[in-house]
Protein backbone atom coordinates (compact mmCIF):
# COMPACT_ATOMS: atom_id res chain seq x y z
CA UNK A 1 0.00 0.00 0.00
CA UNK A 2 1.57 3.81 -0.77
CA UNK A 3 2.21 6.06 2.19
CA UNK A 4 -0.11 8.39 0.36
CA UNK A 5 -3.06 6.23 0.83
CA UNK A 6 -5.77 8.44 1.83
CA UNK A 7 -8.91 6.55 3.00
CA UNK A 8 -11.50 9.76 2.35
CA UNK A 9 -10.36 9.60 -0.92
CA UNK A 10 -11.07 6.61 -1.45
CA UNK A 11 -14.58 6.66 0.28
CA UNK A 12 -15.19 9.88 -2.31
CA UNK A 13 -15.36 7.28 -5.02
CA UNK A 14 -17.58 4.82 -3.99
CA UNK A 15 -20.65 4.64 -5.82
CA UNK A 16 -23.25 6.84 -4.04
CA UNK A 17 -25.81 4.20 -4.17
CA UNK A 18 -23.04 2.08 -2.48
CA UNK A 19 -22.58 4.33 -0.01
CA UNK A 20 -26.38 4.88 0.77
CA UNK A 21 -27.13 1.37 1.20
CA UNK A 22 -24.63 0.67 3.41
CA UNK A 23 -24.51 4.13 5.77
CA UNK A 24 -28.41 3.04 7.24
CA UNK A 25 -27.22 -0.15 8.79
CA UNK A 26 -23.54 1.92 11.09
CA UNK A 27 -24.58 2.67 14.39
CA UNK A 28 -25.97 5.96 15.25
CA UNK A 29 -22.44 7.33 17.13
CA UNK A 30 -20.69 6.04 14.20
CA UNK A 31 -22.63 8.20 11.50
CA UNK A 32 -22.52 10.78 14.11
CA UNK A 33 -18.29 11.07 13.64
CA UNK A 34 -19.33 10.45 9.94
CA UNK A 35 -20.74 13.71 9.41
CA UNK A 36 -17.56 15.31 9.32
CA UNK A 37 -16.24 12.97 6.51
CA UNK A 38 -17.39 15.67 3.80
CA UNK A 39 -20.12 18.29 3.60
CA UNK A 40 -22.30 14.95 0.99
CA UNK A 41 -21.91 12.98 3.47
CA UNK A 42 -23.21 15.35 6.47
CA UNK A 43 -26.20 16.54 3.79
CA UNK A 44 -27.06 12.78 3.67
CA UNK A 45 -26.49 11.77 7.22
CA UNK A 46 -28.91 14.39 8.50
CA UNK A 47 -31.73 13.82 5.81
CA UNK A 48 -35.13 13.65 7.08
CA UNK A 49 -35.67 10.66 4.97
CA UNK A 50 -31.85 9.16 6.07
CA UNK A 51 -32.90 9.71 9.35
CA UNK A 52 -36.40 7.99 8.97
CA UNK A 53 -34.89 4.99 6.84
CA UNK A 54 -31.87 4.17 9.82
CA UNK A 55 -34.27 4.12 12.23
CA UNK A 56 -36.40 1.65 10.60
CA UNK A 57 -33.31 -0.37 10.10
CA UNK A 58 -32.48 -0.46 13.87
CA UNK A 59 -36.16 -1.54 14.74
CA UNK A 60 -35.47 -4.61 12.10
CA UNK A 61 -39.03 -4.89 11.76
CA UNK A 62 -38.98 -5.39 15.70
CA UNK A 63 -41.94 -2.80 16.85
CA UNK A 64 -40.29 -3.43 20.20
CA UNK A 65 -36.49 -3.13 19.87
CA UNK A 66 -34.61 -4.09 23.02
CA UNK A 67 -33.31 -1.66 25.03
CA UNK A 68 -29.88 -0.35 24.53
CA UNK A 69 -28.88 2.12 27.44
CA UNK A 70 -30.74 2.73 31.11
CA UNK A 71 -31.06 6.32 31.93
CA UNK A 72 -30.16 6.88 36.02
CA UNK A 73 -31.34 9.74 37.94
CA UNK A 74 -29.29 10.96 41.19
CA UNK A 75 -31.55 10.72 44.17
CA UNK A 76 -30.97 13.91 45.63
CA UNK A 77 -29.64 17.48 44.45
CA UNK A 78 -27.82 16.76 41.32
CA UNK A 79 -31.11 17.89 38.68
CA UNK A 80 -29.51 15.68 35.94
CA UNK A 81 -29.96 12.15 34.29
CA UNK A 82 -27.30 9.65 33.24
CA UNK A 83 -27.16 6.90 30.71
CA UNK A 84 -25.65 3.72 31.29
CA UNK A 85 -24.97 1.04 28.03
CA UNK A 86 -26.88 -2.30 28.99
CA UNK A 87 -24.46 -4.66 27.07
CA UNK A 88 -21.33 -4.80 29.79
CA UNK A 89 -24.06 -5.72 32.33
CA UNK A 90 -23.88 -8.98 31.78
CA UNK A 91 -20.16 -9.59 31.62
CA UNK A 92 -18.69 -6.49 33.68
CA UNK A 93 -18.81 -6.87 38.00
CA UNK A 94 -18.03 -2.31 37.61
CA UNK A 95 -19.60 -0.14 34.84
CA UNK A 96 -19.25 3.49 33.69
CA UNK A 97 -22.11 5.96 33.44
CA UNK A 98 -22.54 9.09 31.06
CA UNK A 99 -23.37 12.45 32.42
CA UNK A 100 -25.97 13.32 30.11
CA UNK A 101 -24.75 16.82 28.59
CA UNK A 102 -28.33 18.55 27.89
CA UNK A 103 -29.22 21.73 28.17
CA UNK A 104 -32.26 21.67 30.53
CA UNK A 105 -32.03 20.40 34.34
CA UNK A 106 -34.22 17.28 33.92
CA UNK A 107 -34.69 14.61 36.72
CA UNK A 108 -37.24 12.55 35.90
CA UNK A 109 -38.41 10.41 32.80
CA UNK A 110 -41.63 9.54 31.35
CA UNK A 111 -40.93 7.21 28.48
CA UNK A 112 -38.96 6.38 25.33
CA UNK A 113 -39.28 5.53 21.78
CA UNK A 114 -36.70 5.59 18.73
CA UNK A 115 -33.90 7.17 20.94
CA UNK A 116 -36.24 10.06 21.57
CA UNK A 117 -36.90 10.47 25.45
CA UNK A 118 -40.02 12.15 27.94
CA UNK A 119 -38.21 14.03 30.34
CA UNK A 120 -39.22 16.40 33.46
CA UNK A 121 -38.00 18.48 35.75
CA UNK A 122 -38.46 19.53 39.05
CA UNK A 123 -41.24 22.18 37.98
CA UNK A 124 -43.30 19.18 35.99
CA UNK A 125 -42.44 20.98 32.92
CA UNK A 126 -41.76 18.20 30.12
CA UNK A 127 -39.01 17.77 26.80
CA UNK A 128 -38.62 15.78 23.94
CA UNK A 129 -34.25 14.53 24.49
CA UNK A 130 -32.23 12.42 21.69
CA UNK A 131 -29.62 11.72 24.45
CA UNK A 132 -27.39 10.47 21.47
CA UNK A 133 -27.45 13.94 19.58
CA UNK A 134 -28.62 16.16 22.89
CA UNK A 135 -31.05 17.49 21.34
CA UNK A 136 -34.19 18.70 23.15
CA UNK A 137 -37.96 20.27 22.61
CA UNK A 138 -39.91 21.95 25.58
CA UNK A 139 -43.30 20.22 25.21
CA UNK A 140 -46.37 23.20 26.39
CA UNK A 141 -48.21 21.78 29.22
CA UNK A 142 -47.84 19.55 32.08
CA UNK A 143 -49.54 18.52 35.09
CA UNK A 144 -48.71 16.95 38.08
CA UNK A 145 -51.92 15.03 38.45
CA UNK A 146 -51.82 12.88 35.27
CA UNK A 147 -49.82 9.89 33.82
CA UNK A 148 -47.96 10.17 30.79
CA UNK A 149 -47.50 7.53 28.25
CA UNK A 150 -44.64 8.38 24.60
CA UNK A 151 -44.71 6.90 21.59
CA UNK A 152 -44.87 6.54 17.56
CA UNK A 153 -47.60 6.54 14.87
CA UNK A 154 -46.49 5.27 11.91
CA UNK A 155 -49.55 6.01 10.19
CA UNK A 156 -49.10 9.68 10.34
CA UNK A 157 -45.41 9.53 10.98
CA UNK A 158 -45.55 11.48 14.30
CA UNK A 159 -44.86 11.42 17.70
CA UNK A 160 -47.28 11.58 20.68
CA UNK A 161 -47.26 12.22 24.23
CA UNK A 162 -50.46 10.92 25.84
CA UNK A 163 -51.55 12.76 29.40
CA UNK A 164 -54.54 10.89 31.41
CA UNK A 165 -55.63 12.24 34.82
CA UNK A 166 -54.68 9.91 38.18
CA UNK A 167 -57.28 9.85 39.80
CA UNK A 168 -59.76 9.19 37.24
CA UNK A 169 -63.06 10.62 35.94
CA UNK A 170 -65.98 10.13 38.46
CA UNK A 171 -69.86 9.10 36.59
CA UNK A 172 -71.04 12.34 37.26
CA UNK A 173 -68.06 14.07 35.45
CA UNK A 174 -68.97 14.82 32.20
CA UNK A 175 -67.07 17.89 31.32
CA UNK A 176 -64.30 16.55 32.11
CA UNK A 177 -61.43 16.02 29.65
CA UNK A 178 -60.53 12.61 30.07
CA UNK A 179 -57.11 12.13 27.99
CA UNK A 180 -55.13 15.36 26.01
CA UNK A 181 -52.60 14.06 23.09
CA UNK A 182 -49.72 16.32 22.39
CA UNK A 183 -48.79 15.86 18.25
CA UNK A 184 -45.10 16.43 17.49
CA UNK A 185 -45.45 17.50 14.13
CA UNK A 186 -48.30 20.11 15.69
CA UNK A 187 -46.53 21.02 18.79
CA UNK A 188 -49.77 21.31 20.59
CA UNK A 189 -52.43 19.06 22.70
CA UNK A 190 -55.91 18.02 21.90
CA UNK A 191 -58.17 17.25 24.47
CA UNK A 192 -60.64 14.42 23.71
CA UNK A 193 -63.97 13.70 25.90
CA UNK A 194 -64.75 11.06 28.63
CA UNK A 195 -65.30 7.83 26.81
CA UNK A 196 -68.47 6.56 28.67
CA UNK A 197 -67.82 2.89 28.65
CA UNK A 198 -64.49 3.64 29.98
CA UNK A 199 -64.08 4.88 33.21
CA UNK A 200 -61.78 3.92 35.78
CA UNK A 201 -61.38 5.41 39.49
CA UNK A 202 -57.72 5.34 39.48
CA UNK A 203 -54.75 4.91 37.15
CA UNK A 204 -51.02 4.18 37.87
CA UNK A 205 -48.37 6.85 38.00
CA UNK A 206 -45.85 5.10 36.47
CA UNK A 207 -45.50 5.98 32.71
CA UNK A 208 -47.20 4.13 30.37
CA UNK A 209 -45.79 1.15 28.62
CA UNK A 210 -45.31 1.60 24.87
CA UNK A 211 -45.72 -2.03 23.31
CA UNK A 212 -47.20 -2.92 19.57
CA UNK A 213 -48.37 0.63 18.82
CA UNK A 214 -50.02 0.63 21.83
CA UNK A 215 -49.42 2.46 25.51
CA UNK A 216 -50.55 0.25 28.10
CA UNK A 217 -51.56 1.59 31.86
CA UNK A 218 -52.74 -0.32 34.88
CA UNK A 219 -55.74 1.26 35.90
CA UNK A 220 -58.29 0.48 38.89
CA UNK A 221 -61.78 0.33 37.05
CA UNK A 222 -65.27 0.33 38.11
CA UNK A 223 -66.14 -2.98 40.22
CA UNK A 224 -62.50 -4.49 38.78
CA UNK A 225 -59.54 -4.20 41.11
CA UNK A 226 -57.07 -3.98 38.36
CA UNK A 227 -57.03 -4.35 34.55
CA UNK A 228 -55.17 -2.46 31.76
CA UNK A 229 -56.00 0.53 29.86
CA UNK A 230 -54.52 0.03 26.30
CA UNK A 231 -54.58 3.36 23.79
CA UNK A 232 -54.01 3.11 20.42
CA UNK A 233 -51.57 5.60 18.75
CA UNK A 234 -53.05 5.43 15.66
CA UNK A 235 -57.14 5.04 16.59
CA UNK A 236 -56.63 7.39 19.53
CA UNK A 237 -59.00 4.84 21.71
CA UNK A 238 -59.04 2.91 24.86
CA UNK A 239 -59.29 -0.90 24.43
CA UNK A 240 -58.89 -2.80 27.78
CA UNK A 241 -56.84 -5.86 28.21
CA UNK A 242 -57.33 -7.97 31.44
CA UNK A 243 -54.94 -9.08 33.94
CA UNK A 244 -54.07 -13.21 34.65
CA UNK A 245 -57.39 -14.04 37.37
CA UNK A 246 -55.01 -14.55 39.80
CA UNK A 247 -54.28 -10.62 40.17
CA UNK A 248 -57.13 -9.78 41.27
CA UNK A 249 -57.53 -11.77 43.96
CA UNK A 250 -56.64 -10.42 48.07
CA UNK A 251 -52.85 -11.42 48.47
CA UNK A 252 -52.20 -8.98 45.26
CA UNK A 253 -50.39 -5.98 46.59
CA UNK A 254 -49.19 -3.94 42.97
CA UNK A 255 -48.64 -4.69 40.00
CA UNK A 256 -46.03 -2.84 37.14
CA UNK A 257 -45.92 -3.16 33.39
CA UNK A 258 -42.76 -3.77 31.36
CA UNK A 259 -41.57 -4.89 27.50
CA UNK A 260 -40.06 -8.26 27.49
CA UNK A 261 -38.84 -8.90 23.98
CA UNK A 262 -41.42 -9.22 21.89
CA UNK A 263 -43.76 -10.13 24.61
CA UNK A 264 -46.03 -7.59 27.12
CA UNK A 265 -44.86 -8.59 30.62
CA UNK A 266 -46.40 -7.47 33.70
CA UNK A 267 -44.50 -7.94 37.60
CA UNK A 268 -47.10 -8.93 40.33
CA UNK A 269 -46.43 -8.76 43.72
CA UNK A 270 -48.23 -11.06 45.91
CA UNK A 271 -48.69 -12.25 49.03
CA UNK A 272 -48.83 -15.94 50.00
CA UNK A 273 -50.42 -17.51 52.64
CA UNK A 274 -47.78 -17.63 54.99
CA UNK A 275 -47.91 -13.90 54.40
CA UNK A 276 -44.62 -13.74 52.70
CA UNK A 277 -44.03 -11.57 49.64
CA UNK A 278 -43.02 -12.84 46.01
CA UNK A 279 -43.02 -11.45 42.59
CA UNK A 280 -44.78 -13.07 39.82
CA UNK A 281 -43.50 -12.46 36.19
CA UNK A 282 -46.31 -13.06 33.38
CA UNK A 283 -46.22 -12.74 29.77
CA UNK A 284 -49.15 -12.33 27.38
CA UNK A 285 -48.47 -15.06 24.71
CA UNK A 286 -50.66 -13.41 22.40
CA UNK A 287 -50.99 -9.44 22.90
CA UNK A 288 -54.48 -8.48 23.53
CA UNK A 289 -55.53 -12.00 24.18
CA UNK A 290 -56.47 -12.03 28.37
CA UNK A 291 -56.66 -15.97 28.88
CA UNK A 292 -53.06 -16.43 27.18
CA UNK A 293 -51.03 -14.31 30.36
CA UNK A 294 -48.36 -17.22 31.47
CA UNK A 295 -46.78 -17.49 34.67
CA UNK A 296 -42.51 -17.30 33.20
CA UNK A 297 -41.00 -17.16 37.15
CA UNK A 298 -41.47 -15.70 40.29
CA UNK A 299 -38.33 -13.51 41.18
CA UNK A 300 -37.14 -14.86 44.58
CA UNK A 301 -37.17 -11.78 47.53
CA UNK A 302 -34.19 -12.46 49.26
CA UNK A 303 -31.57 -9.82 47.92
CA UNK A 304 -33.99 -8.05 46.54
CA UNK A 305 -33.43 -4.76 45.54
CA UNK A 306 -34.54 -1.70 47.24
CA UNK A 307 -35.77 0.19 44.67
CA UNK A 308 -37.33 -1.86 41.64
CA UNK A 309 -37.77 -1.03 37.79
CA UNK A 310 -37.70 -3.80 35.50
CA UNK A 311 -36.39 -4.30 31.49
CA UNK A 312 -34.96 -6.92 29.55
CA UNK A 313 -31.08 -6.58 29.08
CA UNK A 314 -30.51 -10.36 28.13
CA UNK A 315 -32.27 -13.32 26.44
CA UNK A 316 -32.76 -14.61 29.67
CA UNK A 317 -31.52 -11.54 32.16
CA UNK A 318 -34.16 -9.02 33.05
CA UNK A 319 -32.72 -6.31 35.48
CA UNK A 320 -35.24 -5.92 38.68
CA UNK A 321 -33.89 -2.36 40.02
CA UNK A 322 -30.86 -0.72 42.57
CA UNK A 323 -29.30 -3.32 45.21
CA UNK A 324 -27.60 -0.86 46.85
CA UNK A 325 -27.47 2.95 46.18
CA UNK A 326 -24.51 2.26 44.24
CA UNK A 327 -25.45 -1.02 41.93
CA UNK A 328 -27.73 -2.31 39.57
CA UNK A 329 -29.46 -6.02 40.45
CA UNK A 330 -30.03 -8.62 37.61
CA UNK A 331 -32.16 -11.39 38.32
CA UNK A 332 -31.35 -14.86 35.79
CA UNK A 333 -34.53 -16.49 35.29
CA UNK A 334 -33.10 -19.90 34.95
CA UNK A 335 -30.44 -20.03 37.68
CA UNK A 336 -33.28 -17.83 40.10
CA UNK A 337 -29.95 -15.89 41.31
CA UNK A 338 -29.35 -12.06 41.93
CA UNK A 339 -25.85 -9.97 40.32
CA UNK A 340 -24.72 -6.76 41.39
CA UNK A 341 -22.97 -4.21 39.27
CA UNK A 342 -21.64 -1.74 40.39
CA UNK A 343 -22.07 1.47 38.68
CA UNK A 344 -19.09 4.60 38.76
CA UNK A 345 -19.48 7.70 36.98
CA UNK A 346 -22.99 9.37 38.55
CA UNK A 347 -23.36 10.16 42.22
CA UNK A 348 -23.97 6.57 44.07
CA UNK A 349 -27.35 7.32 45.62
CA UNK A 350 -29.25 6.86 42.12
CA UNK A 351 -32.24 5.15 40.62
CA UNK A 352 -32.59 3.50 37.50
CA UNK A 353 -35.61 5.12 35.90
CA UNK A 354 -35.81 4.17 31.86
CA UNK A 355 -34.65 2.58 28.67
CA UNK A 356 -34.02 3.50 25.21
CA UNK A 357 -32.18 3.11 22.23
CA UNK A 358 -29.88 5.37 20.74
CA UNK A 359 -31.08 6.48 17.28
CA UNK A 360 -30.14 9.91 15.00
CA UNK A 361 -34.01 10.61 15.41
CA UNK A 362 -34.19 13.95 14.95
CA UNK A 363 -36.78 16.60 16.14
CA UNK A 364 -35.61 19.32 14.05
CA UNK A 365 -37.08 16.98 11.06
CA UNK A 366 -40.53 17.83 12.70
CA UNK A 367 -40.69 21.45 12.58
Amino acid sequence: MSDSYNPLSALNHLPQDLIEAILPFLPPKSLGRFKSVSKLWYSLISSPSFIKNHIQKLNKNNLNPDPTHLILVPNFGDWSLYSLDIKPLNTQTTVTAKHLSIQELCFGTLGSCNGLVLANDKSRNIYLVNPTTNETLKVPGGSYNDAYGFGYDSSTDDYKVISIPCEGVADSDTDTNFVRVYSLRNNSFRNFPKPPNQLYDYCSPYPGVLFNNNLHFIVERRHVRNTIAAFSLADEEFNIIELPDSVNNAGRMWSQLFALGEKLAAVICVRLPRRELVNELWVMEEYGVSTSWTKLCIIEKDNEPHYESYAKIGNRDILVGNSNVDEICIYNMDERRYTSVKVEGCPEDFLVYDTYVESLESLERFR
